[in-house]
């Protein structure tokens, strides 16, 4: 009996005694070309991010018209700087840039009052 008892209060000791934490370390090893590609990525997202500018077309169409419209638009905003570019057979005159896309839709709904088939332009997404 005295066996048992002995053997017992062992057993017990050893499963509800004082434990030591175990400590544990984790070493990550990078290479350096992981590294330098991540940079390379951040370069040319930031790059990207520059050249994302939202733009407004105001016309499409002959030249004539065209030429109205940078007139008209000289006098109703002349804060805006208009573009005027050909693409056949037609001409296109937008103002911009805007790099807030919220700023572009509030000129978009001033400009709507005098070019009522003004429209915002998304950028383009370069890969």
């Amino acid at each position: 009996m005295r066996y048992f008892l002995s053997v017992f209060l062992i057993a017990t000791g050893l499963l509800f005694g004082q434990q030591q934490p175990l400590k544990a370390s984790v070493v990550v090893m990078e290479d350096s070309l992981i590294t330098k590609a991540f940079t390379l990525k951040m370069e040319a997202d930031k790059e990207r991010y520059a050249s994302y500018e939202f733009t407004i077309q105001l016309f499409y169409g002959n030249y004539e018209g065209a030429q109205r419209t940078l007139k008209s638009i000289a006098r109703i905003a002349p804060d805006l700087q208009p573009d005027l570019s050909f693409e056949t057979p037609n001409y296109k005159v937008q103002v911009g840039p805007f790099k807030k896309r919220s700023e572009a839709k509030s000129r978009l709904q001033e400009l709507k009052q005098h070019y009522r088939g003004a429209f915002l332009l998304e950028p383009k997404m370069q890969h």
